[in-house]
């Protein structure tokens, strides 16, 4: 059984948005190839927007060769997959910087985007004429009536990449 809830740098990893960080680089930028390289935030500007999604402004990251391969014999899920990837990363990104190995440097700026901006979608609500609000079904009267409005479509947070420059 992997302990993953009780490591505190996993917990920080996690919360400081650098896994976000990691997927962008390893998913999204297309220009990087990751292949066989392990993903080393040295540096990043970001803040989670009022949805909880991380907002980045710019990613430094290195890249280190893959030494080992993940061990997922013992993992149950999906979850303890991503702590023994997580774990081999940071045991072969140390081997590395103890050997002076420096690997490919970059600096990448990612947008967050909604891809449901402006978008929308009709519901059928109670209206309330007196109180001019939308009230539930329960609250019936004689000056309810119902109307159809319209009502922004869920966010659908997206990342694309705006630049990529070897430091």
């Amino acid at each position: 059984m992997i302990h993953r809830k009780y490591d505190d740098e996993y917990i920080a990893y996690i919360d400081s948005g650098e896994s976000a960080a990691v997927f962008i680089i390893r998913d999204v930028c297309k220009s990087i190839d990751t292949t066989n390289f392990w993903i080393d935030i040295t540096n990043m500007s970001a803040h989670k927007n009022n949805d909880n999604v991380w907002k980045f402004y710019f990613i430094d990251c290195e890249l280190f060769p893959r030494i080992t391969r993940p061990d997922y014999s013992k993992c149950r899920n999906d979850e303890e997959k991503k702590y023994v990837t997580w774990k081999t990363a940071q045991s072969d990104i140390s081997i590395h910087k103890k050997r002076g190995y420096e690997g490919a440097k970059y600096k990448i700026v990612p947008i967050l985007y909604n891809a449901n901006k402006g978008k929308f979608h009709s519901v059928k609500v109670l209206w309330n004429n007196t109180f001019r609000c939308v009230v539930p079904e329960k609250w019936r009267t004689s000056s309810c009536e119902y109307k159809i409005i319209r009502k922004s479509v869920k966010p659908d947070w997206k990342y694309s990449i705006k630049s990529v420059r070897g430091l």
